[in-house]
């Protein structure tokens, strides 16, 4: 194969990886966006029966999360590739720990 194919390969297989990350930033995006709003629906109709206290606790721990759930959203769109090696190197790890 000549210099200039592999060349015009290389760049191609590297623009397919480039619109595949993208389209993985997109799809987590959407997918952090319908955990939060699902999530939020779902336990709000519980918060009423609770005391003054524990919906205190309940509001905080929501922003937290939502704070972390942007954070990491956030994490994705900046460093998708790192983010990627980073769930993968966690999954790896995690699985050989189950093999065992």
């Amino acid at each position: 194969m000549s210099d200039t194919v592999k060349a015009r390969t290389n760049g191609a297989d590297l623009d397919t990886v480039r619109d595949d990350i993208d389209t993985l930033r997109k799809d987590l995006a959407r997918l952090m966006e319908h955990v939060k709003s699902g999530a939020l629906h779902n336990i709000a109709g519980q918060v009423e029966d609770m005391s003054d206290e524990a919906r205190r606790l309940y509001n905080r721990a929501l922003t937290e999360g939502e704070r972390g759930a942007d954070a990491l959203a956030r994490q994705v769109e900046e460093r998708p590739l790192m983010t990627l090696l980073i769930a993968f190197g966690l999954g790896f790890i995690g699985g050989r720990m189950v093999l065992r």
